[in-house]
């Protein structure tokens, strides 16, 4: 699939609306998204154009807590938060399941450790040492009122970004983000994410600093459910949906949530 060039600076019409942004450019001066210069209106704006970009070729995100509003390259803004764009294709050769594995694997303590320490236990329960690997896809829609309300009251301070990219998953490693440099990759989680928006309907919604947030359609609707997702979100970030530590919590937090949250250290 051939994808659409990065819009040029100046104003773009979005939503009935003409406004103005300009190119975020890497370091290395390449552009890789387009952004407005000011705050727009947030998720009922960013769901319309989703809904327009599988004939744009550009996939849509809301950029928080930047503040760009002057030229220069997007490292000036981001700082160490952003490199250079990564070539997606080798996302295609990703396995998300040993993606998680690895994850998992570095975070869990020797099964000896675990058996000395409850807390730790806990922690892990109902796994333990083992990854249990990817979790079922869930099949059925959350109410889509209740996806109605979340868009609409989705009024965070965030600028809109144009990328173009051939599906939600691929904006990180399009726009070379590095929030999570220290343990992961943009295209290893793009591989992840991939995988959520085939199993779950996860889509990128929003991207800052040292965090992103997904809007998801089909989020886990019983408890017993959310178990093995919950596994893969803990693998996944070095904080998962604004605290929870242990897997159990992380259950409880994205059940019937359309909204799943991640933060790297």
């Amino acid at each position: 699939m051939s994808l659409s060039a990065v819009p040029g600076d100046g104003e773009m019409k979005l939503c009935g609306r003409r406004t103005p942004g300009r190119q975020l450019r890497a370091a290395s001066g390449l552009p890789v998204a387009w952004v407005s210069d000011k705050a727009v209106g947030g998720g009922l704006t960013w769901a319309e154009l989703a809904e327009r970009s599988a004939g744009s070729g550009l996939q849509p995100f809301l950029l928080y807590g930047v503040g760009f509003d002057a030229a220069g390259p997007l490292s000036e803004r981001f700082g160490e938060q952003v490199g250079e764009p990564e070539d997606t294709t080798a996302i295609d050769r990703m396995d998300a399941a040993q993606v998680l594995q690895r994850w998992w694997d570095a975070q869990v303590p020797g099964e000896d450790e675990l058996a000395e320490d409850d807390k730790l236990r806990l922690m892990f329960t109902p796994f333990f040492a083992r990854f249990p690997g990817l979790a079922p896809t869930v099949e059925e829609e959350l109410d889509p009122e209740l996806m109605r309300r979340a868009l609409v009251q989705y009024t965070r301070h965030a600028q809109i970004g144009l990328v173009p990219a051939a599906r939600p998953a691929d904006i990180l490693p399009r726009i070379g983000w590095a929030g999570a440099s220290n343990h992961r990759t943009a295209s290893q989680l793009a591989a992840v994410l991939r995988s959520w928006e085939d199993r779950f309907g996860a889509r990128l919604l929003e991207v800052g600093y040292e965090d992103i947030r997904l809007l998801v359609s089909r989020p886990p609707q019983t408890l017993k459910a959310a178990f093995e997702i919950a596994a893969e979100h803990f693998a996944f970030a070095d904080e998962a949906h604004k605290g929870p530590h242990y897997v159990g919590e992380i259950a409880r937090v994205i059940e019937n949530n359309p909204f799943w949250d991640f933060w790297s250290d």
